[in-house]
């Protein structure tokens, strides 16, 4: 099944995907890592801003049928219409960040607790 290679390409294919969809959105944001567990970051003023974009990007995307984070897990279950599915749900996210942030309303779109960072709780 060539599951590295296969991993690789996805993971290839969703870094380049969602840097194209956030400059088309016109959204500070930027994906790269390993191509097996990409990472996304949004660009912010202050630490609050950022915990607020990621914590409202999570909430749409579960809202559009993808759960997770803004670290992606590939594996070799995922495929095509995966992945298809994953950048429709983000370029819609995207263009929703996009337009709340430029019209100061990310807080007000939150219907949820912030996302803590996983370590925080650990050592506060």
């Amino acid at each position: 099944r060539k599951v590295p290679e296969a991993l690789d390409q996805l993971g290839q294919r969703l870094i380049t995907e969602l840097n194209r969809i956030a400059q088309e959105t016109s959204l500070d944001a930027h994906c790269d890592g390993v191509a097996y567990h990409p990472n996304l970051t949004f660009q912010a003023d202050n630490p609050a801003e950022q915990r607020q974009l990621t914590t409202l990007f999570i909430q749409e995307m579960a809202k559009r049928g993808c759960h997770g984070y803004t670290s992606f897990y590939t594996n070799a279950s995922q495929d095509d219409e995966v992945l298809q599915q994953t950048l429709a749900a983000a370029r819609e996210v995207f263009g929703l960040l996009a337009e709340a942030r430029a019209d100061g309303r990310v807080e007000a779109l939150l219907e949820c607790d912030l996302r803590e960072d996983f370590f925080r709780r650990l050592v506060d």
